[in-house]
């Protein structure tokens, strides 16, 4: 009786250690699950920063799965990565803001500005004031002037901002600045990696502005890539820069939705929305800066020739490319082309679209435009 008593607690003794460990190895499974669960960074949680530069709103996004550092702790691993990108879209402002105090034609002691008061001399600049200055002119070039960075004298006589006095300038006033108005008379010179540019009329003055923004979206994109960032959206007003593809919630990725706003409507009223990935969609309208007096609107979308709004029946021009700089550049041109030229220009440019939208919107597109 004694034996058969032992051999049966030996037995429950054996079940109860078999149930134990697999209760522990259970237990250490589900932990671990949890675990791992809660500090994996989310593939779709983003990071902003919103700031203002080149006269708009600018938003920069990126993923913080792309910031998960080595270093972190398994605790500290999600927020850590959300501070890694916090930092990041800092330095980006601060690039912004380099970029801004390199370009303004209005912000003294900037390459632009010290090119337009130098008189007619030589102006020793930075490399990135160099290559837009030369990207401009080539869009000059290409347009036979009707994009001119020289345009800065015309556009010193108008002020399309909300506090606008709404002042009209006058004809001989205007005269006087056109006869200014010639790339040609833009010089630039490299010499063992010094940049100078030089206005061969003293009375002339540059403004990049129909450029500048599309040239530092790339540039910001570039320094996206550089750290390792595959995915994010530049925002620099109606220039927006898609980085690779969207992350999604499974883990995988999909592409970007982004509106083209209706002109003279809501900012979240978009006239359509495009699915993309890894391109520019950059639109140049005339609803944004603008002010009417006497019933009629002058815009800031000039031309050259004139120096007065271009008039047309056009409300705005959409360019997908690949390059912001391009579709800056390509966006007012068309504008000011119309949508017979500017249609047979933008056919002719690999891998480039356009989107024009009438005064009545009336939607125009190129063949291959991605529309919904």
């Amino acid at each position: 009786m004694q034996s058969h008593t032992l051999k049966m607690q030996n037995k429950m003794s054996v079940n109860t250690r078999n149930y134990l460990r697999v209760l522990f190895m259970f237990i250490c499974f589900f932990t671990g699950s949890m675990l791992s669960g809660c500090n994996k960074v989310p593939n779709d949680e983003a990071s902003q920063k919103v700031g203002f530069f080149f006269d708009t709103v600018i938003t920069l996004t990126a993923y913080n799965k792309d910031f998960v550092s080595e270093d972190s702790s398994f605790f500290t691993r999600n927020t850590d990565a959300e501070k890694n990108c916090d930092e990041f879209l800092s330095e980006c402002l601060t690039e912004c803001s380099r970029y801004e105090n390199l370009f303004s034609n209005k912000k003294e002691g900037s390459d632009v500005w010290n090119i337009n008061h130098a008189g007619g001399s030589a102006v020793v600049v930075g490399k990135d004031t160099y290559e837009l200055i030369e990207k401009a002119l080539e869009y000059a070039e290409l347009s036979e002037g009707a994009f001119d960075p020289t345009i800065g004298t015309v556009t010193d006589l108008w002020n399309f901002h909300a506090d606008s006095d709404k002042a009209v300038p006058e004809s001989p006033i205007m005269s006087a600045a056109l006869f200014h108005v010639d790339y040609k008379n833009v010089e630039l010179n490299e010499d063992d990696g010094e940049y100078t540019v030089r206005l061969l009329d003293k009375g002339a003055e540059l403004d990049l502005g129909g450029i500048a923004k599309g040239y530092i979206a790339d540039k910001l994109k570039q320094f996206y890539l550089e750290r390792g960032i595959n995915s994010g959206i530049i925002n620099l007003g109606g220039n927006v820069l898609l980085i690779g593809q969207k992350p999604n919630k499974s883990g995988g990725f999909t592409d970007f939705t982004t509106g083209v706003q209706r002109p003279f409507g809501d900012e979240n009223d978009p006239i359509t929305t495009l699915s993309l990935s890894d391109k520019s969609v950059v639109t140049s309208g005339i609803y944004d800066r603008y002010f009417e007096k006497d019933g009629e609107l002058y815009h800031h979308i000039l031309d050259s020739k004139t120096g007065f709004p271009i008039k047309n029946n056009l409300y705005s021009v959409t360019i997908i490319s690949d390059s912001s700089a391009d579709g800056d550049a390509l966006s007012t041109i068309c504008y000011i082309y119309g949508i017979e030229k500017g249609m047979k220009l933008i056919e002719s440019i690999p891998d480039t679209y356009v989107m024009f939208i009438t005064d009545n919107y009336e939607v125009v597109t190129s063949e291959g435009f991605p529309t919904d």
